[in-house]
């Protein structure tokens, strides 16, 4: 990498940092994944060859280019989500916050995590519990997302995790709840007993979460009536965007004039492009990228003829 392309990252990176409201440590575990000594090396060291490795640099530059490539509105799903979140905090409840994937769930949950941060407001711990199937790689991901882990049981580990927020003004943010497939969902209601009075907790997840919980409590499976029971009676349920709030995502994204009538749907002969064919958030961040490419001028410069050989 061009000493100078080094350069912008890390004045970028600076800038990042400065907004985030977080030490440069904590930056550089929760938001890059990199160590405190390697993010002190960037900084120090950006410009000496060998020092950080490409590995290194391409965490940064993929880091900034998602946080400064995309431009999202205050949609209703987005509403619905800070407010899920505010109403745990406030009153220490258990708040579901159901949708399909890509209604924009994770966007906002992040944001609100960063939001906190920036703002030195209260903590906001992030749990991505995508692909944890069972009960126990359930609480050793959240013991590790806490910074409390340790060996033991599963009833040693909620114990653990109880004496950890306790100590804590925070809220709790389980995202990618509905990966706890069947009976494995009812190890929520441990974590749930456990933190009762303690914190708040938002639980993220597509309808499969409440669906399986109301399936077995209506058929008096063990411990499901008991889970259910212990979430908050009102569940925050998303929805498709909207045509309007699609227009808007595409404006606030430098999209207009003939780019913007074809992901509206507005020109019949690329409707394929249109937004309506993946009517989610993520389906409309894709629409972006698919128009770009679609109306980039891009000049390769390929011979006219080559051989792979």
């Amino acid at each position: 990498m061009e000493i100078n392309e080094k350069q912008k990252l890390v004045e970028r990176l600076i800038v990042a940092m400065q907004d985030s409201g977080l030490s440069n440590n904590k930056f550089a575990e929760e938001r890059l994944g990199i160590t405190k000594g390697m993010m002190s090396q960037v900084l120090k060291n950006w410009a000496s060859d060998g020092i950080v490795g490409e590995n290194t640099w391409n965490k940064i530059r993929k880091y900034l280019d998602n946080k400064e490539g995309y431009v999202f509105i205050n949609s209703s799903n987005f509403t619905k989500v800070v407010e899920a979140c505010h109403y745990a905090y406030e009153f220490k409840v258990y708040i579901p916050v159901i949708g399909e994937g890509g209604y924009g769930k994770s966007v906002a949950l992040t944001w609100f995590k960063e939001h906190q941060e920036s703002n030195k407001g209260f903590q906001v711990f992030y749990y991505d519990a995508f692909q944890k199937r069972t009960q126990k790689q359930f609480i050793v991901g959240l013991m590790h997302a806490l910074g409390c882990y340790q060996e033991g049981t599963i009833a040693a580990q909620v114990q653990k995790c109880q004496d950890f927020l306790s100590k804590k003004d925070c809220l709790l943010v389980i995202d990618e709840v509905s990966s706890l497939r069947d009976h494995n969902a009812v190890v929520i209601k441990d974590i749930m007993t456990a933190l009762k009075g303690i914190c708040g907790i938002v639980l993220s997840g597509t309808p499969y979460f409440m669906e399986n919980l109301n399936k077995g409590a209506n058929r008096n499976k063990h411990l499901f009536s008991e889970t259910r029971d212990r979430l908050f009676k009102h569940t925050f349920v998303l929805s498709a965007p909207t045509a309007e709030e699609a227009e808007e995502v595409f404006k606030a994204n430098g999209l207009n004039g003939e780019a913007l009538g074809i992901v509206m749907g507005r020109n019949n002969k690329m409707k394929d492009f249109a937004w309506f064919n993946k009517p989610t958030f993520r389906g409309i961040a894709d629409c972006i990228t698919d128009i770009r490419i679609a109306l980039s001028d891009l000049d390769l410069n390929l011979p006219k003829t080559f051989s792979l050989s």
